[in-house]
This record gives structure tokens, C-alpha cells and sequence, in this order.
């Protein structure tokens, strides 16, 4: 056959099968391929004698094509050899046997590796479509001539709207002509360019991408197009931004802290950190202010960017109500509006202000201020919605440095209004109690002491008046209500008023209450209260003339009475209770009282003992020759209305 004899020196696989498909040739080149699966004996044999089940049935569906086609057929089929799958092209024709039934005869091709090269293109492409990074390929006239779906996707254009087309349709204009000219300079002297490419969406928005563009060559070294690689970065910068923003937003705020000095008023602080602030990008102004009680909003600070410090101004009513009652929600931002309420209307209206961000100044969750920021962005620009934090963050640093001393200011604000309430209302009231002789049982003074009409223990109110600097106002109006009341009392008997050596030392305004008063005077000084210079007091006491005794309060109790005693040569000297009380069972107390009674006969002075409750303390007290006493047994402190022990 003239099939046979082109085919046995042929360089391709080839072979005929009878009707029944059985093998009736095969050429050299087939034997050598197909090796231990034809065999020695393959006349007559079958696909199924010499191939697995699946590749059997194959070959029998081309046989049965060829037959039905009645013509020559093309198959690409991959056969299992022994070194591995290889891709085959055949051919298989028809060939009429003699009997009147139908064989086929046919030629088979290795293309194994073309068909790698093809798997490969084919993996090569579906990696490019599948990419997160755009693809972009111009030929060398920048024409668009593919581009990948993340294209697509990032720039909202269609493939076919671009192919065709130069890629300067994505320019966004915010890159200079010089930025191409040098690009272009590169890629045609075959070197790649990588940089950032500010673009602008089909929709007009910008996007930043990361980009690498290189010259591909053809199979001579000449460059035949160009492919751009991208990737969308504009979370990526604007974060990288964001988070040098910050860097420099906390670096401000450190740089604050390390200025502030130890001791520095809540003002200096407050405009410290103004001055910070000011230096933010975007911010016109930065002020602070504080709510005081009623609610009003004082101004502490104000900063303006690259200006002196203005004066500052408080606000109306309306305005700081209005500021106070937001700011209990949270921080907020709101456009700049030209409020005539704002005392700094004109200013910051010429400075170009659009918006304000404002964030609440607190200590231990107590809103005690607020931090406003004045800026020149609008309230819909990320660059504000960005500030806020670092806005917050600097409201929470003015809050830790400031809140102890505003809230101790605030609080001492309540206790002013609070003791000159007291004083103004006169709401209080003096009572008396009787100083007694204990060894003829007759009243020989009275100790005027004060009660608060609210019920407040005398010591709290007194020591409060002092801490909020009005501890003398409060003593000379307790001191002249007594005075006045005394004219009630016997006029034998001497009036003791306690005074602090402050008061005592001040002078005038003591001097002026005992003036028009003609009733023997003693006063009590507390040695719970240290007397700095003992000649400045003296000479305090000797200006209040001879009618005023002095007796040392609470002798026993505090920590320097031996030295109040020899130093001011008082008339009296007051025994504390605590010596008193149990007295008649305890030697030690006895022996202590003996002591100050050969104490005070040495030096002069008289012993009063205080708070005298029981017979038997009263007795032991007369027995050790104690002159005066003075307790619940004999006599309580009431008002001159209420009878009074003569």
C-alpha cells in the first residue's frame, strides 16, 4: 500500500485498523513510541488490549467518528506513556476494507511541549485577568492595547473605552509635565520607571498608584510595547500620612508636657498647650475654657497660629449655656458660622476660619472646660474629621494637668460662697457657758461660743472659712454677735471669746469689736494653732489694753503648751477634757493635774479645768484645789433667751 510505504520512513506515528479495531499496521516510528504497550505480538490487538480504560474508550469514540463521519477527522488527545502524559494530535481517516466494512487509518503528532507553551500562555493570562494589580500594554505609540479587570475596577472604565486609547486619559493634573517628560525619557532608552501616579477615576476622584512601566522587546532586542504593573495605594499613603500626622500630633503633645513647668497656674498651662495646638496643620485657633458654678464658660487660653496671644473675653450666657450643654455629650465639629454671640467673631472670620472642632475638657469624668479648635477646612474634609482625635487626646492632657487645681479652685469658689452666705445671712448664733468657782460653787464668767443655724460642727465651718480665706471675716462677725448678746449676762462676770492668734495679730479689726465693750475680757487662744512670732503676739495683746486677759485653750491637748504658757504669761490656763475625764480613777492624770497647778502658781496664771460631767471628777478637781471649772455639770452653753446660771 502506498500509505504503508510513505509512513514506514515517516517521522510520525502511524497505523491501521481493521473493522473490528484491531491493529493491522503500525509503523516504525509508532512501535518506538508506544514501546512495551503495543508489544511483540500486536497484530490484531485492540486500544482496549493496550491502554487503560479511560484512554481505551477515547480512542474507540475518534474510530467511531471517523466511521459516522464517513470523512477525516482532527483529535487532540492526551495519552499516558511511560515517561509521563503527552499531547497527541491525530489524525484518523476512513478506509474501506473488502468485505464491505469500514477500518481507519491514521497519523499521530506529539505536540507535548507546544502544548505546555499554550498551558503556559493560557496560566500567564488567567493570572493577569485574576490580579489585584491593574495591567496596562501600549504599543510604541502609547496606544492602550490590553488592560486587565483590576483596571477596570480601579478605574471605573471599561476595556473597550480604553483600548485604543493613550493613558494620559487617567492624568489627574497633579503631577508636572516634567514628571512624564522624564518617564517617557526612560522607557524609551529601555529602562523601567517606577513611582507614584496621582490619578483620577472615570468618576473624577483621585486615587494614588504604585506603579513600575518596562519596555518589552521582541525576539530581536527591540523594544515592540510597553506594560505598566500598578497598584492601587491610596489607603496605603493616606494612612502612612494619617500615621505621620499622629507622630506629629504626639510629638506636640510631648513636646507640651516637657514645657510645662512644676507649679505653673491652670492659665500658663492652658495656653501652653493653645500654642501647641496652633501649631497643627489646618488650625487657625485654639482656646480653652472653664465652666465656672453658674455654668458660664471663662476663657483660660486662646492661641492663634503665627499671632500674639489675643485678649481674652468671656462669652454670653446663652453662648456658654448653649457650649455647656453640648459639650456633655462628647466632642463635636460644626461649621464656622459668623455667630454674633462668639467674642472672637471678626477675628477669626478674617483668619479664614470654616469650621471648629470642639472637645471636652474633663477630670475624672467631671466636665470642668472645654477645648475649641478653629480651622480652615470644612467640616465634610478628611483633614478635620482627622484633627478630632488629636483634638481629644490634647482636651484629655489638659484635663489631667489642670482638673486638681480647677476643681480645688471650684471647690474653694463653693466654700467662698458658701462662708460669705453665712457671714451675709448672719447664720449662726451665740451661746454661753458658765465658768464656775468650784470652791464656792458661784459663776464667775461665761465662755461665748458659736452655733450654725445648718447644724455644722463650729471647728469644720471655722477651719473652712480659714482654708477659703475668710477665717478672720468669719471670726469677728461670730466675735460681734457675741459681744452684742453678752449684754444679757451679769455684769459681774468676765466674757472669755476665742480668737485665733491670726486674728489676734491682725490688729485693727480685733481691736475695734472690744473697743466699745466694758465687761472684763479674756481671750482664748488654741494652741491647736502654732503662733509664729511670740513678741509680734505679745505686743498684738498689750494694744487691746488692760481690760483684756489672755488664757492658753486646750492646755494638755496640743504640742506646745509649756512654751505658750512661759512665753505669753497668760491670766488663765484651760485644762482639755481629755485630762479631766475618768480623773478620779487614774493616779497618772491626778499627778499630771498636780503638776500644772505648782506649774501655774510658779508662773502667775489660773487653771480652769474643762469639761467637767460627773460629782466624782468634781470633787477630786476641788480636793487637788482647782479654782475654776467649767462642763456639762455645771452649766451647758445656751443662748442669753434661755436662762443662764448667776
Amino acid at each position: 500500500m502506498a500509505f504503508r510505504g510513505l509512513m514506514d520512513a515517516a517521522p510520525v506515528a502511524a497505523f491501521v485498523k481493521d473493522a473490528d479495531g484491531g491493529y493491522v499496521y503500525a509503523n516504525p516510528h509508532l512501535l518506538a513510541t508506544l514501546g512495551k504497550h503495543m508489544g511483540i505480538d500486536w497484530r490484531g490487538k485492540t486500544d482496549a488490549d493496550m491502554w487503560p480504560p479511560d484512554a481505551a474508550a477515547l480512542m474507540r469514540s475518534n474510530d467511531e467518528a471517523v466511521i459516522r463521519e464517513g470523512g477525516p477527522q482532527v483529535f487532540s488527545r492526551v495519552m499516558p506513556l511511560e515517561d509521563g502524559p503527552h499531547t497527541v494530535l491525530l489524525v484518523e481517516f476512513p478506509m474501506p476494507a473488502g468485505d464491505g466494512r469500514v477500518g481507519v487509518c491514521g497519523v499521530g503528532v506529539d505536540i507535548t511541549e507546544y502544548a505546555r507553551k499554550d498551558e503556559e500562555r493560557d496560566r500567564l493570562a488567567t493570572a493577569i485577568d485574576q490580579a489585584t494589580e491593574s495591567v496596562v500594554i501600549t504599543d510604541l505609540k502609547a496606544r492602550i492595547t490590553y488592560v486587565n479587570p483590576a483596571f477596570e475596577r480601579v478605574t471605573g472604565y471599561k476595556r473597550g473605552e480604553v483600548i485604543g486609547k493613550n493613558p494620559r486619559l487617567l492624568k489627574s493634573g497633579l503631577q508636572t509635565p516634567w514628571f512624564y517628560d522624564a518617564m517617557w525619557a526612560a522607557l524609551t532608552n529601555g529602562l523601567p520607571w517606577a513611582a507614584d501616579f496621582v490619578n483620577r477615576r472615570k468618576d473624577g476622584t483621585l486615587f494614588t498608584e504604585e506603579g513600575s512601566i518596562s519596555p518589552i522587546r521582541d525576539s530581536s532586542g527591540a523594544i515592540s510595547s510597553f506594560v505598566a504593573v500598578k497598584r492601587d495605594v491610596t489607603q496605603e499613603r493616606a494612612l502612612a500620612e494619617r500615621s505621620t500626622i499622629l507622630a506629629r500630633q504626639r510629638a506636640l503633645i510631648a513636646e507640651t508636657i516637657r514645657g510645662l513647668r512644676t507649679g505653673d497656674s491652670p492659665e500658663a498651662t492652658a495656653q501652653a498647650i493653645c500654642r501647641q495646638i496652633s501649631n497643627l496643620a489646618g488650625v487657625i485657633a485654639a482656646h480653652i475654657s472653664l465652666f465656672e458654678l453658674d455654668g458660664s464658660a471663662a476663657p483660660i487660653g486662646f492661641a492663634v497660629a503665627g499671632r500674639a496671644d489675643p485678649i481674652l473675653r468671656k462669652p454670653p450666657s446663652q453662648r456658654s449655656q448653649r457650649l455647656y450643654d453640648r459639650s456633655i455629650d462628647g466632642p463635636w465639629i460644626e461649621p464656622w458660622t459668623r455667630d454674633r454671640e462668639n467674642p472672637y467673631k471678626k477675628l477669626l472670620t478674617g483668619l479664614g476660619t470654616n469650621s471648629t472642632v470642639y472637645a471636652p475638657v474633663r477630670d475624672n469624668r467631671q466636665l470642668i472646660g472645654l477645648l475649641s479648635v478653629d480651622t480652615d477646612g470644612s467640616v465634610d474634609t478628611s483633614g478635620v474629621a482627622e484633627l478630632l482625635p488629636a483634638v481629644v487626646e490634647f482636651a484629655d492632657l489638659a484635663g489631667a494637668l489642670i482638673g486638681r487645681d480647677v476643681n480645688e479652685r471650684a471647690e474653694a469658689g463653693r466654700g467662698r460662697d458658701r462662708i460669705s452666705s453665712i457671714i451675709g445671712r448672719r447664720a449662726f448664733h451665740p451661746v454661753f457657758q458658765p465658768i464656775v468657782d468650784i470652791g464656792r460653787h458661784g459663776v464667775v464668767g461665761y465662755e461665748a461660743l458659736t452655733r450654725f443655724d445648718s447644724g455644722s460642727s463650729p471647728e469644720v465651718v471655722f477651719a473652712e472659712a480659714d482654708a477659703v480665706g475668710l477665717g478672720h471675716e468669719l471670726e469677728t462677725a461670730t466675735l460681734q454677735a457675741a459681744l452684742e448678746a453678752s449684754t444679757a449676762l451679769p455684769r459681774s462676770a468676765w466674757l472669755n471669746l476665742n480668737a485665733s492668734p491670726g486674728l489676734v495679730m491682725a490688729g485693727e479689726p480685733l481691736r475695734s469689736i472690744l473697743a466699745g465693750c466694758s465687761r472684763r475680757l479674756v481671750l482664748e487662744v488654741t494652741e491647736h494653732t502654732a503662733i509664729e512670732n511670740y513678741a509680734v503676739f505679745r505686743q498684738a495683746m498689750a494694744a487691746l489694753g488692760p481690760k483684756v486677759k489672755l488664757a492658753v485653750d486646750d492646755a494638755g491637748a496640743g504640742f506646745a503648751s509649756l512654751r505658750h504658757i512661759l512665753e505669753l504669761r497668760p491670766a488663765f490656763v484651760k485644762l482639755d477634757r481629755w485630762l479631766v475625764a475618768g480623773l478620779d480613777s487614774d493616779d497618772a492624770r491626778q499627778a499630771m493635774i498636780v503638776g500644772l497647778r505648782h506649774f501655774a502658781g510658779a508662773t502667775g496664771c489660773r487653771l480652769i479645768a474643762e469639761g467637767i460631767e460627773t460629782e466624782s471628777e468634781l470633787a477630786v478637781l476641788r480636793a487637788l484645789d482647782i479654782p475654776l471649772g467649767q462642763g456639762y455639770l455645771l452649766g451647758r452653753p445656751v443662748p442669753v433667751t434661755a436662762p443662764v446660771a448667776a
